[in-house]
């Protein structure tokens, strides 16, 4: 049943750009919960990684008020370019890929948005 949820909310990250903003009230919800207590907290970055949603903060706050920016690590466009620098903040390194890999790739994706914002700068 929670998977069909996040299936959902994963749909819902999709339809806003590869990303979201949401606060740790609805992130309870989605998984079914009422309270953010430390276990609630691992089980529900668990639930996230497990679908293969990123999140900034990289660690979900305790507090429902507290504002998350949830994003698909594995869709096009922006959710990658949060993924990568998440990953490198962290020091994480996937397999086969070094932090210099990581890094030109990130370099790559961030050229495609300044060619764009050249242009958008060119038309006005």
């Amino acid at each position: 049943m929670t998977d069909n949820r996040w299936n959902s909310y994963r749909l819902i990250i999709e339809t806003s750009g590869n990303c979201h903003v949401t606060g740790v009230y609805e992130l309870l919800s989605v998984l079914g919960k009422q309270r953010a207590g430390a276990r609630i907290v691992e089980e529900l970055e668990r639930e996230l990684a497990a679908h293969n949603i990123g999140h900034l903060p990289p660690r979900i706050p305790r507090d429902q008020n507290a504002q998350v920016l949830l994003y698909n690590q594995d869709s096009p466009g922006f959710g990658i370019v949060l993924h990568l620098v998440q990953q490198l903040s962290a020091g994480e390194t996937p397999a086969n890929m070094t932090t210099d890999d990581q890094v030109r790739m990130l370099a790559i994706l961030l050229n495609t948005y300044r060619s764009a914002a050249k242009e958008d700068a060119k038309r006005a």
